[in-house]
């Protein structure tokens, strides 16, 4: 089948010369054919994503052009007879704007309004401009933080999340395209496609500066922040001193956009080594904090200066201290609604239970991706039942207020500069405000561990190792009882002391969670984005080491268990 495919790609007068260049270059590497050939690129929590080049299992024109044919065909038949327009954002990826023009070009062909950025922007602000215009569809390119091979490809609602609802009904309008069903037109003087830029980063950077709940706050504390060679760095650097920030030093050398990422292994937040430069800076300035944006500014992380080090916060930690500063913020002013929610993901730490609890707000969990979180936020506004105060993940993406409907970097970055500025001030820092937090809430320790499975046969791999959890239900490990497993696949929840079943209602994922007795739990996940199994690990216990100690432990066990099912598959 892949070999069929690869022939008609070869011969088709649809596929550009540049791609069908590059397929001969691999006629005799079966296994290479076979790997950008045996599917096309699926959507998952957060789009379609892939490695540039030749193929249907690749990123390029075609396979772009194909996506973008599909959702204007699900456009046009959804609006029918109505204007629909749809806005277009990229960010510093390789053929990131080209791809973005070649999406413009489609819909445009196919009656489609377009507003198109004049460069490369945070995602968030595409979710903002979705809305600011009142566009039917929104579209990113981007790999978030994707080694610098990849590129990818994300849909947004009419409301500005990601797609949910349709997810499965734009699939398959994707699927029915064929190479030659795919229209475009000219992009230069094309008046279908508006450039925009400036007007709308005004507008959305107003709208942020609203979401500061101490403005007042003395602004004297030392920032280093590093956009690595992203999206973020006009507008967080803006922000921050339209806010009154005037010591906010620059990574110099990941200030400009590079596709290659070249001063970091990788372009993410999540791993300390990306901070390197940054520290570095930092200790020549004497910086109170450390902000880094991933490359499309919708993920933040933060390392603090505590005792003389600089010290990171994951992003279970920094999310609780966000949920709490806010929190207490709103309760000293009197403007927390009665019917106020937060809402975060099913691997999130739990601490976030405990410190809304204080302020009798609700929390609701979500499946894992963002736009699960702006589902619901949707329907607080529809359904007027609860008010939205904040949302997060554990994966470095957390947005308050509600005129974005995705994490976003850039108002993350301005409250976590108040909120460390805030506490300076009272003498503290946020290490200090953490360790106050579980001394009040239990320690939760957490960690993420992703094991990699690449090609057909680590896609059979996963699928074997989420069979065989769901065959064998785990009842205990490293000593520790499991008296429930959360299936969301299957919808159940199984209560293994009573042997009884409850039925979940979230959508159908590949997601195992095992809870523990003492409110720790572990979760196994396929990742939607990359060929990858996660790992979650949420662990409470009295103390640091106690918790610790628990987490080698479970996690000893734990990926003991995988690698027998590997050497047996």
């Amino acid at each position: 089948m892949y070999r069929k495919k690869y022939k008609i790609w070869l011969n088709s007068q649809y596929v550009d010369v540049e791609l069908k260049e590059e397929l001969k270059k691999i006629e005799k590497i079966d296994i290479e054919i076979e790997d950008r050939f045996y599917k096309d690129l699926e959507f998952g929590t957060g789009g379609m994503r892939g490695k540039i080049g030749a193929g249907t299992n690749r990123m390029n024109f075609v396979t772009v052009g194909k996506a973008t044919q599909g959702i204007a065909n699900y456009l046009n038949d959804k609006y029918t007879n109505q204007e629909i327009s749809a806005a277009i954002a990229y960010d510093s990826r390789h053929m990131s704007k080209e791809f973005a023009a070649r999406a413009a070009c489609v819909l445009a062909a196919n009656n489609i309004k377009v507003y198109l950025f004049d460069s490369l922007r945070p995602t968030p602000e595409l979710s903002y401009t979705v809305r600011y215009f009142n566009c039917k569809a929104g579209i990113v390119v981007t790999a978030s933080h994707n080694p610098p091979e990849y590129n990818g490809y994300k849909v947004y609602d009419e409301f500005g999340g990601q797609v949910v609802k349709d997810a499965d009904n734009i699939i398959d309008r994707i699927k029915e395209v064929k190479l030659e069903d795919i229209k475009s037109t000219e992009f230069e003087n094309n008046e279908k496609i508006q450039i925009i830029g400036k007007d709308v980063d005004t507008s959305y950077i107003n709208e942020i500066k609203k979401l500061s709940l101490r403005d007042s706050v003395n602004k004297d504390i030392n920032i280093v922040y590093t956009p690595l060679h992203g999206s973020g760095n006009k507008l967080v650097r803006r922000l921050l001193e339209e806010m009154g920030y005037s010591n906010v030093f620059v990574v110099s050398e990941q200030e400009e956009p590079d596709p290659e990422f070249s001063t970091v292994e990788s372009p993410n937040p999540e791993d300390i080594n990306s901070f390197e430069l940054a520290i570095k800076k930092a200790e020549n300035v004497r910086g109170d904090i450390i902000i880094a944006t991933d490359p499309d500014c919708d993920r933040v992380g933060a390392v603090v200066l505590h005792n003389g080090k600089y010290l990171p916060l994951n992003g279970n930690q920094l999310g609780a201290l966000l949920l709490s500063y806010i929190l207490e913020a709103k309760s000293e002013e009197g403007t927390i609604p009665s019917n106020s929610a937060i809402v975060k993901t099913v691997v999130t730490s739990e601490v976030a239970n405990g410190i809304a609890a204080k302020y009798n707000v609700t929390v609701f969990d979500t499946l894992t991706g963002f736009k699960y979180i702006a589902e619901l936020m949707q329907q607080f506004e529809e359904n007027k039942d609860y008010s939205f105060l904040f949302g997060y993940e554990e994966s470095y993406g957390y947005l308050a207020g509600t005129f974005v409907r995705d994490k976003d970097a850039v108002i993350a970055s301005m409250l976590i500069c108040e909120m460390a500025a805030y506490y300076k001030k009272l003498g503290k820092t946020l290490i200090d405000i953490l360790g106050e937090i579980y001394e009040e809430q239990g320690y939760f320790i957490e960690e993420t561990v992703s094991l990699n499975f690449t090609g057909i046969a680590g896609q059979s791999k996963m699928k074997s190792i989420m069979e065989y959890f769901r065959e064998n239900k785990l009842n205990s490990i490293a000593d520790k009882n499991i008296p429930a497993i959360k299936d969301y696949k299957m919808s159940s929840s199984f209560n293994l002391v009573e042997g009884t079943t409850k039925k979940l209602d979230y959508p159908k994922s590949d997601v195992l969670k095992f809870c523990f007795e003492d409110g720790s739990w572990l979760v196994l996940r396929p990742s939607g984005t990359e060929p990858k199994l996660k790992v979650y690990f949420s662990i409470k216990g009295k103390n640091k080491d106690c918790s610790l100690k628990t987490l080698e432990k479970v996690k000893g066990e734990i990926l003991s268990i995988i690698e027998r099912i590997q050497i047996n598959f």
